[in-house]
């Protein structure tokens, strides 16, 4: 492809200065087509110099690591990764170390004291979530007012006992100190904070790092990418869209991109117009981000109604900000012969650790204890005043409600059915069926015709106070509007 004015602005920079770049680019843009250009580019200028394109996850670093080899660049001076796969390079190297997914959960499975054969669960969440936030190299190990802002920040609840919140962070600090000790064997969020935490050295630093989706990069995952970069000479891009930061409550840096272009006094270069919406699409997307244009000459259509339409295609795609009216109308397309799935296995393993929490086989003693805990956790979220906890809370217990309903509606009054509907109706990357999806889990996805529900009075969310939150639903509208590449309905 003959690139853009804006992508041979991008490349030029990349080829004849010396600087960092921040690369912004907006939805549907062809980032990932600038960034191979750029490589080429880069490369026939420098054939000496290592570059490595480090993707966001494994699947777009196997994709662009397929580009590559295509393109017939030697293995040893062009590579696409993951952070993850760099980290993980230097702790085999150093430690032999082998991959276990279950290495936290085994660690409090030996323990033979009460707290965490009881807690395991709280534990291990905890122990997972400190290890993304780098505890021990941004924050100390031993400091507890940490463990319970990260409590809190991930919702890890469910204690009928709020006092024993402080045997548990004892506990969870425990595994993790043992955890950093046992080298022998890490799990994935090890692969990211060992090299920083016990500051391995990375023998082969790289000339061009490009960082893709650095929006969304977490502390750690930023140092170490920073760790790879050859001293004095490299370069960093980092290539992102700040309007698509919407993990500020995962882990994510909600300024990310910000503070990386800041902390890299980078150039920041625009890639404003896209090739995936047409123009009555991006006219509704302009009203929250002004600078993206259409490229195309499509006119689109952008539809407000009241209900869905009678054929919907496996093509369609329908998003919620929310995830409980997903499953309502799944159930109700599922009951009419329409095959559908909702996208987000995470958000199916995440109701299901609910489903396993109290010791109850039956759907009515389960909506029991759902509705019991409900009433605890909402009155705890609002005694700290954390109005979007309320919301998570509801959401989840709605969502469940939702399928309890669906079950007993087909006869059904156990809890292996409720397993079983949930197993069956999340699934992730959705293909060959209708997609039903929040608007959290539809980005990167494209779809021809989508529909919005309830945006109206579900986005921007009512529990966002702060002004990074506010920042964040205007970021989830922006990035739910984007997906249509021809239709879009808003369905109130």
């Amino acid at each position: 492809m003959t690139p853009t004015p804006q992508q041979a602005a991008f490349i030029e920079a990349l080829v004849s200065t010396t600087s960092n770049i921040a690369l912004v680019a907006r939805a549907g843009t062809g980032k990932t087509t600038t960034i191979l250009q750029g490589v080429a580019a880069y490369h026939a200028a420098h054939p000496d110099h290592e570059i490595v394109v480090c993707a966001f996850n494994k699947a777009i670093a196997d994709e662009v690591k397929e580009k590559l080899v295509k393109a017939g660049y030697p293995w040893q001076k062009v590579q696409g990764s993951t952070i993850h796969s760099l980290g993980f390079g230097l702790v085999k190297f150093v430690f032999k170390s082998k991959v276990d997914a279950n290495k936290v959960r085994d660690m409090i499975r030996a323990r033979n004291e009460p707290i965490y054969q009881q807690y395991g669960a709280q534990i291990s969440d905890l122990v997972r979530y400190a290890k993304g936030a780098g505890f021990g190299f941004f924050d100390a190990i031993g400091d507890n007012a940490a463990w319970y802002a990260l409590a809190d920040h991930y919702d890890v609840n469910g204690l009928d006992d709020t006092s024993e919140m402080d045997a548990i962070v004892a506990a969870a600090q425990d595994i993790y100190r043992a955890s950093l000790a046992h080298t022998d064997v890490v799990d994935f969020d090890d692969m990211i904070l060992f090299p920083l935490v016990k500051n391995l050295r990375v023998k082969f630093t790289k000339d061009l790092i490009i960082l893709d989706e650095a929006q969304d990069l977490s502390k750690a995952r930023q140092a170490l990418a920073r760790k790879f970069l050859k001293p004095g000479t490299g370069r960093m891009i980092v290539v992102g869209d700040d309007r698509q930061a919407i993990y500020g409550f995962s882990g994510a840096d909600a300024q990310a991109l910000e503070n990386l272009t800041n902390e890299l006094n980078a150039v920041t270069l625009p890639l404003t117009v896209t090739w995936r919406c047409p123009k009555a699409v991006i006219r509704e997307a302009q009203k929250i981000v002004a600078d993206i244009e259409c490229a195309t000459d499509n006119e689109g259509e952008v539809h407000h109604t009241g209900e869905l339409p009678a054929e919907l295609l496996a093509t369609d795609a329908i998003l919620c900000r929310n995830t409980a009216p997903l499953v309502t109308i799944a159930y109700s397309l599922i009951r009419k012969g329409v095959a559908c799935k909702v996208e987000g296995r995470a958000i199916g393993d995440g109701l299901l650790r609910l489903v396993d929490r109290w010791k109850v086989s039956s759907v009515d003693q389960f909506i029991r204890k759902l509705e019991d805990y409900r009433q605890r956790e909402i009155q705890k979220a609002m005694a700290k005043n954390n109005e979007a906890k309320v919301e998570e809370i509801n959401d989840r217990v709605e969502t469940l409600l939702q399928v309890c309903l669906a079950v007993t509606a087909k006869g059904q009054h156990s809890l292996t059915a409720v397993r079983d509907f949930i197993n069956n109706l999340f699934s992730d990357d959705v293909r060959g069926v209708l997609t039903l999806a929040t608007y959290h889990r539809s980005k990167g996805r494209e779809w021809n015709r989508v529909f919005l529900w309830e945006h109206a009075t579900r986005c921007p969310s009512r529990a966002a106070k702060q002004e990074w939150q506010k920042l964040q639903e205007q970021n989830l509208a922006y990035v739910a509007i984007t997906r249509s590449k021809n239709i879009l309905t808003f369905v109130n």
